[in-house]
């Protein structure tokens, strides 16, 4: 059933079909379809989306259901992709505001894995548009059997340095290619062509560290979760890549949260990693600034180098993608 859903979203016509690959070729077809990108979200009557059959890509909810009217007037009307795999299909053509809108109403509804997958699509979108302008804080884990107990976070903005963005690499293959884009100047953000990448969703080139030195990279972790886990000896791993030796400090962690709010709630685990990880790095947390959420503009994207085709059901099923209650 989840795999159904994960290609149909709510389409009751897509999910009765025969089998998951029936569905998944089913939304091909009218993502192929799809001429006027615009169409998708768009609240005006389906006549205007002609033969692209874009209804069968995105649906139609009024954020009150117990209020008939919002079923009978279009200005309560909201459209929206609900099918994971749809979004991920049309990833690279929708705007950047079509992204959020869809975002914010996964996230609202509860829908936890297109909310968590959309977040992490628009992070690296922004990130390629240089537009990705992060507040961060170094982490302060909960004390002992104190999870909720305020924090003390002081957010500060971490300049990122502007170039073009990658998508190269899986988590099987995946040196070589971060090599390449290591001794790039021209590259300042990757992410890697697959779902199930170990520990981190990208790496970005920073114009200063946190502690003001020149230079550095940072491992970003995209999250919408309460909770996520960490591996000191993966990070280990990855930093022989960057040969610590030779920049300004080794590698800082980051978790992106969707706001502050988050950021003061978010834990990593298990403690122990924690610990071992804040021996070789800092560790923060961080947001990016809240004004992009409504105004970032579309920009090139900034000839991302790969364009790959959305993962398999079975490749989407890592625990950051679920949304705590």
């Amino acid at each position: 059933m989840e795999e159904r859903f994960y290609y149909s979203g709510g389409s009751v016509r897509e999910f009765t079909l025969a089998t998951s690959e029936d569905i998944r070729n089913a939304i091909d077809e009218a993502c192929s379809g799809v001429d006027d990108i615009s169409n998708l979200l768009s609240n005006n009557s389906s006549v205007l989306a002609g033969k692209s059959q874009v209804d069968r890509l995105r649906h139609t909810f009024v954020k009150n259901a117990d209020d008939t009217n919002q079923f009978i007037a279009r200005r309560y009307w909201e459209q929206v992709i609900d099918s994971e795999y749809a979004v991920l299909r049309l990833s690279t053509r929708l705007r950047s505001d079509a992204l959020f809108r869809i975002y914010a109403w996964a996230r609202s509804a509860g829908h936890g894995s297109l909310a968590g997958t959309v977040f992490e699509v628009y992070v690296h979108r922004l990130a390629a548009d240089n537009m990705l302008r992060l507040q961060i804080s170094e982490y302060d884990q909960p004390a002992f059997r104190k999870p909720n107990e305020p924090r003390a976070y002081a957010f500060k903005p971490l300049l990122l340095r502007a170039g073009t963005a990658a998508q190269w690499g899986t988590s099987d293959d995946y040196k070589s290619y971060l090599e390449k884009w290591r001794d790039d100047d021209e590259h300042t953000y990757w992410f890697p062509a697959c779902d199930n990448f170990p520990n981190i969703d990208s790496i970005v080139k920073l114009e200063s560290t946190a502690s003001g030195k020149k230079g550095g990279v940072a491992y970003l972790q995209v999250t919408i979760a309460e909770q996520h886990d960490i591996s000191s000896t993966q990070l280990t791993e990855m930093d022989t890549i960057f040969g610590v030796a030779d920049i300004p400090e080794p590698p800082i962690y980051i978790a992106i949260c969707p706001d502050p709010t988050s950021c003061q709630t978010f834990v990593l685990n298990p403690r122990n990693e924690v610990l071992l990880t804040r021996r070789t790095r800092r560790v923060f947390v961080g947001y990016f600034e809240e004004y992009q959420l409504a105004t970032a503009a579309d920009g090139p994207m900034n000839n991302i180098s790969v364009k790959p085709a959305p993962p398999e059901h079975n490749y989407d099923t890592r625990n950051k993608r679920q949304r705590s209650s």
